[in-house]
């Protein structure tokens, strides 16, 4: 008969230790790494450039032009998308070039405001308990809190019994 509580004890214990086992493990929360902000720049430029061999233009009189290389140079523009929205900027019309004369400007501003209000734990033990001696024999002494620094005290031994208030100060 005591075999058979010893085995009933052994196999409660097993199970007692898988069912801890699978209960630490449901319970598991696994930590999760901060995904990174990364701040993506993608500047991507598109210069067309057509070189065609024309004929000179003839005037009305019947003479030829006298320019041998005719460059035109059209307006440039700036595409710029912020947070994948379009921004748009006009190249003003005396710069001959984006960039030229003007640039971009970019003012940011940021605050952070930290307020850590820390709890205050008070581990002052507030309950008394003490034994002393006097003529007639042991005397017992129990210290108990009221409100806030006022107290009160019961002291005494069989027979004789006292009580009083303290304020601590």
């Amino acid at each position: 008969m005591e075999n058979k509580y010893k085995i009933i004890t052994v196999v409660l214990c097993v199970a007692a230790f898988f069912l801890g086992w699978y209960a630490r493990a449901w319970l598991h929360i696994c930590p999760v790494a901060e995904p990174e902000i990364k701040t993506e720049v993608k500047y991507k430029t598109d210069t067309k450039t057509e070189i065609v061999y024309v004929p000179k233009y003839i005037y009305k009189d019947g003479s030829t032009e006298k320019t041998d290389v005719d460059v035109n140079v059209g307006k440039q523009e700036l595409a710029v998308k912020v947070n994948g929205k379009d921004f748009e900027i006009k190249k003003a019309d005396d710069e001959k070039y984006v960039f030229d004369k003007y640039k971009l400007q970019l003012n940011q501003t940021s605050r952070s405001d930290l307020n850590i209000t820390v709890p205050v734990i008070d581990k002052t033990k507030h309950w008394e308990i003490g034994i002393g001696a006097s003529k007639e024999g042991a005397v017992g002494m129990i210290g108990f809190p009221v409100k806030n620094n006022i107290g009160g005290w019961i002291a005494g031994r069989q027979g004789n019994v006292m009580a009083g208030i303290t304020v601590k100060i």
